[in-house]
């Protein structure tokens, strides 16, 4: 039994081993600084790539992929105790995006409304003057969409004021989001939907929005019962709201089970193997460094950092590059492995110069591409002696919420049965 733990990151992956850890009773301490890639998210929590389902409904049909297995028991009260997604017992959710697609998810943010719960519904789009958000483009291109169809939904742009002043034509989606964490505007804004809804006419079964509905918690369930309908947002693909959401769902989790927070870089993990503890992870801006019986890496891939794309030309001055090297690297010092597959330990290429990346770096049909397989080799989430990692920083799995969920989990678990 592990009695320290030093979760590396402090995403859903590292959340949930955090989590699970401290369930256990094991003092846990989590070292970020920064968003990752969870912070960018958009709000859709996810099982499988979402393209993979999307795929499906267009050769089979629109409601194709709506059923899904249950979550995991250790899952399901994870997403209790987080109260910020809502995950259906046994069917998807269907979410629109402001790139006028519907697209399935096997769980949301709440802020998101939930398409697949509707059906012969009539949705509105107010329009507002502002950046990314065209509600008649975006109606225009959900009613063309396959799920619309088979689902009978119609989308409808109307005059509908949902800007209070004039600088909300301006400020970015998350100070406006943040607008709406106040009781008295998010009251103003739903009279001017129920009166924009009567004038409409019967058949308005929900109304769709920006993504403005909170910043500190999500507020589409507040809003939808005070309209008297559904109303939520539409998904952005990077820099949403949800991701501030998250970050305020997180740290009070945190707070909750009583996980110790620093705000600092890793930047070593060395194996000590002392009376004390078996592993030394060095932080950037401490002297002094943590000491732990486990190490949980979960700083994620490329997008978040965590896995750093570093050919050999990298090292180049006037000449060839010293040495030939693998073209990836772990984004801190430790005695772990990577692998482009998750099967293989990621060795030297031919080239100086790295590896193709117009060949290996983009996905093709059902392959992932190196960009996103790429990561640390584990047996499970055991990538080495007292070392364990989890969501996407581990090659050759998919870079989802829910994968994030239960490698943490996993992780977490692992360091009361080591």
């Amino acid at each position: 039994m592990s009695d320290h733990v030093v979760v590396v990151g402090a995403g859903i992956a590292g959340l949930a081993a955090a989590w699970s850890a401290r369930r256990a009773g094991r003092q846990v301490t989590i070292v970020s600084r920064g968003a990752g890639a969870s912070a960018l998210g958009g709000g859709a929590v996810d099982d499988v790539p979402w393209e993979q389902l999307a795929r499906a409904a267009r050769v089979l049909g629109g409601g194709a992929g709506r059923a899904a297995l249950p979550l995991s028991v250790g899952a399901a009260a994870f997403v209790a105790e987080l109260e910020l997604w809502d995950v259906p017992a046994v069917e998807r959710a269907w979410i629109a995006t402001v790139a006028g697609r519907l697209r399935p998810a096997r769980g949301r943010d709440r802020a998101l409304l939930d398409l697949g719960r509707l059906e012969g519904a009539l949705v509105l789009l107010p329009r507002a003057g502002r950046a990314g958000w065209d509600a008649d483009a975006i109606a225009a291109s959900l009613a063309a969409e396959p799920f619309a169809g088979a689902g009978r939904l119609a989308f409808q742009a109307v005059d509908l004021p949902v800007l209070r002043f004039d600088d909300e034509h301006r400020i970015g989606d998350a100070d406006l989001a943040g607008r709406h964490d106040d009781e008295a505007r998010l009251g103003w804004l739903a009279g001017r939907l129920r009166q924009g809804i009567a004038a409409s006419g019967a058949g308005v079964g929900a109304v769709l929005l920006g993504p403005w509905l909170g910043a500190s918690a999500p507020r589409a369930e507040a809003l939808s019962a005070a309209v008297g309908v559904p109303c939520g947002e539409a998904l952005v693909g990077a820099g949403s709201p949800a991701g501030l959401r998250f970050e305020a769902a997180r740290d009070r989790l945190l707070d909750t089970v009583g996980a110790r927070r620093v705000r600092d870089r890793a930047i070593r993990i060395d194996d000590e193997r002392t009376r004390d503890a078996m592993l030394r992870v060095s932080l950037a801006g401490s002297a002094a460094p943590l000491l732990a019986d486990v190490v949980v890496l979960a700083l994620g891939g490329l997008i978040a950092g965590g896995i750093v794309y570093s050919p050999p030309e990298r090292r180049a001055g006037t000449e060839l590059p010293p040495a030939g090297t693998a073209p990836f690297e772990l984004s801190l010092d430790a005695p772990v492995a990577l692998s482009a597959n998750g099967a293989d330990r990621m060795s030297v290429v031919a080239s100086m110069h790295g590896p193709e990346l117009d060949v290996s770096a983009w996905p093709v049909a059902d392959r992932p591409g190196a960009l996103e397989a790429v990561g640390v080799l584990c047996s499970g989430v055991s990538a080495g002696a007292g070392i364990y990692a989890a969501g996407d920083v581990i090659a050759g799995r998919p870079r989802t919420a829910l994968e994030a969920v239960a490698s943490g989990l996993a992780a977490g678990d692992a360091t009361v049965t080591r």
